[in-house]
């Protein structure tokens, strides 16, 4: 088994006193040269494990101050998860199973609206459709279309839902216009994104979660004629 680093333990040591509360949100930790002492460790690597302790959103940083403790936030989950999710682009069967994760959340996500979304929130929605459908030009379209999408996933009232569903916006956001060229028509969308509102508005989970399943079938199947060079079906 190999050695921990000296970077390593630090963390390990910081991250287990947050966890576990002794170290409270906006709590100052001990300073570099205590930590060093503490560890007796060089300045580098107290530096490096208070930088990891940042990148995991546990610690907060301003110039020339001692770091606090930071309340993790959803966004900073999902960021932790971008590198390896722009791996998982540069291979086919990574992006097939992007595909399929986002599917199967969105599914969930539709589901979910229908349960609990309120008055407010399934008027929020109707707002978002009714923009898609007067995008004046295939840029705005395609805006209103992530739009419409993250209406959903705010009607679920929950922050990490929302996170990941922006995630999956921001990773397979090209596919969209691909699959447009590939045959996917304004119209076509349009209808599907109308089936999942009114399936939603109805309270009906089921025909939600169906809706979006068949929306996102539509998408991935273009998606793929375009990858192929297959553009026929355009227009």
């Amino acid at each position: 088994m190999a050695k921990r680093k000296k970077f390593e333990e630090i963390a390990e040591h910081l991250e287990l006193s947050i966890v576990s509360g002794k170290l409270k949100v906006g709590e100052r930790i001990a300073s570099e040269r205590d930590l060093m002492d503490q560890f007796q460790a060089g300045r580098s690597s107290v530096r490096e494990a208070l930088f990891t302790l940042q990148r995991k959103g546990l610690l907060s940083t301003t110039a020339g101050a001692v770091p606090r403790v930071a309340a993790p936030t959803a966004d900073l989950m999902v960021r932790e998860l971008s590198g390896i999710a722009r791996l998982m682009l540069i291979r086919p069967d990574g992006v097939r199973e992007l595909q399929e994760a986002r599917s199967l959340f969105e599914e969930g996500l539709a589901r979910q609206a229908a349960k609990v979304a309120t008055d407010a929130q399934i008027a929020d929605l109707r707002e978002a459709l009714r923009a898609n459908e007067e995008a004046a030009d295939p840029e705005a379209f395609i805006a209103t279309d992530i739009a419409f999408h993250t209406a959903i996933a705010r009607c679920c009232n929950n922050q990490c839902y929302l996170a990941v569903a922006s995630a999956f916006t921001e990773w397979l956001h090209a596919q969209r216009a691909v699959s447009a060229r590939a045959g996917v028509t304004r119209e076509k969308a349009i209808a599907e994104h109308i089936a999942i509102f009114e399936a939603i508005a109805a309270r009906d989970h089921i025909a939600a979660a169906d809706a979006m399943e068949a929306h996102l079938r539509t998408v991935t199947t273009y998606f793929w004629r375009g990858v192929a060079g297959d553009f026929g079906g355009a227009g």
